[in-house]
């Protein structure tokens, strides 16, 4: 008997059957190549948490270009095509459904101390500020500090970073994927963009309401024309952003409408912004659900929400309409099998994360994602049960 039958049951996105409801939600390991390419630990972690039994796995924060920012995985032209196409076929070989998150860049949110390499570029010139009281876990040592003053990008720029986002978008559908995730969330290049606090411009792709939601409904508009309806096209957003002169929930919500509208198949809820990063990644279960609640009343895709630790939690939300499917980011770093264990009665053998953010600091740091319960995370490539399956299977 199944423990958690909502958790298990199906559930559509687009026109693709997803068969249950748990997701493994992007999540940078700092694992990749120095040029951004694909490597044999990416692949071998994407096997551990497919073999777990998710039912769909949004591939971590992948940039369409390389031009201003580097580090996580790249998909700006064709030299990891093989890698890429690994991961998809191993992710389908245990019955999930692999997307790919693509962004556009870290926007202000980097720093060139940390990669003299890059280009600081943004929307408008509003350097990042840390308040006190608004980090996370792990990373008060950034409250009460200000980073670089970012260059604003220009009108042909932006329209490049549209473009790059389809030709990306093309590599993952022709590496076999179902589909891609924009990343519009927490104060990263696009989610910039939409936000008050950041854009400041006073062209078509700022000035207003309307025009700061212009680079979200291009990449979308543009995407779906070149990839088609079959192929899965969805949004990470931040619900609000929790800083003074941020969106609050009812723009939040608006912005989530909108875009729903431009051909959206789902909607991947989350909140805040790097100067409010204690929202992103809260302490307490089921933080983000009112939010994502609020969002899926104003559209009509299936919405995701991140931040379920616990089985029961991801039942109640599901069971009462809440949302649509529950994701776990540092909870499947810590235990790959959460989804097998919690729907085949093996609740408490779960090794549960203690959010103590370890994880995010070792790729902060540049020495890739590590786990204080979870001594594989970052050796998966040494552990005979994550080779990847062989060629030919399902």
């Amino acid at each position: 008997m199944v423990e958690y039958p909502k958790m298990a049951e199906s559930f559509t996105i687009g026109n693709k059957k997803i068969k249950n409801r748990i997701v493994f939600a992007p999540t940078g390991m700092g694992q990749g190549g120095p040029n951004g390419e694909v490597t044999d630990q990416n692949l071998c972690h994407y096997v551990a948490r497919a073999q777990g039994g998710v039912g769909f796995i949004v591939v971590e924060h992948t940039l369409v270009t390389y031009k201003y920012s580097k580090g996580p995985l790249g998909m700006y032209d064709h030299s990891s095509t093989r890698g890429w196409w690994e991961i998809s076929h191993a992710i389908h070989s245990f019955g999930a459904k692999a997307v790919v998150q693509l962004g556009l860049g870290h926007g202000a949110q980097t720093s060139t101390a940390r990669r003299p390499d890059i280009v600081l570029v943004a929307p408008s010139d509003v350097a990042l500020r840390i308040e006190k009281d608004t980090a996370c876990t792990g990373f008060k040592a950034w409250e009460n500090t200000t980073w670089e003053k970012p260059r604003p990008l220009t009108v042909p720029e932006i329209v490049g970073l549209e473009d790059a986002f389809v030709a990306a978008s093309q590599r993952a559908q022709r590496a076999g994927f179902d589909g891609v995730e924009i990343h519009g969330a927490h104060g990263y290049l696009l989610s910039s963009f939409l936000s008050p606090y950041s854009n400041k411009r006073t062209d078509e792709y700022g000035g207003s309401f309307e025009k700061r939601l212009t680079l979200g409904r291009n990449i979308i508009r543009k995407t779906r024309a070149a990839l088609g309806n079959d192929f899965i096209i969805g949004m990470r957003l931040s619900a609000q952003e929790h800083v003074n002169g941020g969106y609050d929930l009812d723009e939040g919500c608006q912005i989530a409408q909108i875009l729903a509208t431009e051909g959206l198949d789902y909607i991947h809820a989350s909140t805040g912004r790097f100067e409010s990063m204690k929202y992103t990644l809260p302490k307490e279960e089921g933080a983000l659900l009112s939010e994502a609640a609020a969002i899926k009343k104003v559209v009509n895709i299936p919405v995701i929400c991140p931040n379920i630790h616990t089985p029961e939690t991801g039942e109640q939300a599901l069971k009462q309409g809440l949302v649509d499917a529950i994701s776990l980011s540092r909870g499947l770093i810590a235990d790959p099998e959460w989804p097998n264990k919690a729907l085949n009665g093996r609740e408490e053998e779960i090794t549960a994360c203690v959010r103590c953010n370890s994880c995010l600091k070792g790729v902060m740091e540049g020495y890739g994602a590590r786990c204080t319960v979870n001594p594989e995370v970052g050796r998966e490539r040494f552990i005979a049960r994550y080779a990847p399956p062989p060629l030919g299977t399902k």
